[in-house]
């Protein structure tokens, strides 16, 4: 399976070895007030992906991982509270490109990206639940000329926003949106976790990890603006369509938003603990 090479600052071997997911939706949690970038964390950006590897692995002490990850990585990791990456309705980053409408999907070529399993696995349970029985294949998806040739494809990430898709495609559905219809429920695309023996031997060092990001938290949402306007000069596109993406976005971890977590691992067959 091919992997972007994900980014690490290295400060130090007895860093706190942290991730930190490559999108831009992440932005207010981490770059709010630069807190991470201390000597004692080291920093790895890459896809959720490569995250949920290098987490499952132990290369990582802690990272934002996808939902389904946690699901099937219970046994081994904790949740930190109160932190995800959810959507009540609209996300505008996972979205179902196609030539075809939804319905008629059946028997026809799906591209998936390799970049998300979480978004990978909630297009085959829509798509399931409505009797529609799609063929997939996993590869990059990095621009639209990835698509051409191809009946539909999962688009995740930056890559969703970067590109004017519904000039290229004349079918665009917006995962989170399509959930939210069928269950009322947010939908849980990430969450926050960390190894349980990693929490055992260094519960304070948690502690107050979990701490730098809820302060981290509140001071990305208070000031969004700022935020987003770097992160549209980062990827080129213009501070209106960061600023609806932000909108779009919460990062919390209520009960609704666990009762939504539990709904998508109920759909999967994923037991919980």
């Amino acid at each position: 399976m091919y992997d972007s090479k994900p980014e690490t600052l290295i400060t130090s071997q007895k860093c706190m070895r942290l991730g930190r997911i490559q999108y831009l939706n992440v932005a207010p949690l981490y770059d709010a007030l630069n807190i991470f970038n201390q000597v004692e964390y080291q920093l790895t950006s890459a896809p959720p992906a490569t995250l949920n590897r290098m987490l499952a692995r132990g290369q990582l002490d802690i990272s934002p991982v996808s939902s389904i990850a946690y699901g099937y990585n219970q046994h081994q990791w904790d949740l930190l509270p109160n932190l995800s990456i959810s959507s009540m309705g609209k996300v505008m980053s996972v979205k179902l490109v196609s030539n075809f409408m939804l319905e008629d999907l059946t028997g026809k070529h799906v591209i998936v990206s390799h970049e998300s399993e979480t978004a990978a696995a909630l297009l085959k349970l829509l798509l399931t639940q409505k009797n529609i029985a799609a063929h997939y294949s996993r590869r990059p998806v990095f621009s639209p000329s990835c698509v051409d040739d191809n009946d539909a494809a999962l688009i995740i990430g930056d890559t969703a926003l970067k590109f004017p898709w519904k000039k290229r495609l004349p079918y665009v559905y917006d995962l989170g949106e399509i959930w939210y219809q069928e269950t009322h429920l947010p939908f849980v695309y990430g969450v926050w976790a960390v190894r349980k023996q990693y929490a055992d031997k260094y519960p304070e060092k948690v502690n107050q990890l979990t701490q730098k990001f809820h302060q981290s938290k509140q001071s990305g949402l208070e000031n969004i603006s700022s935020i987003s306007r770097m992160a549209a000069h980062k990827l080129g596109i213009d501070i209106h369509t960061c600023n609806q993406y932000y909108q779009c976005l919460n990062y919390d971890l209520t009960d609704t938003h666990i009762k939504g977590l539990m709904t998508f691992f109920e759909g999967l067959g994923i037991k919980t603990l």
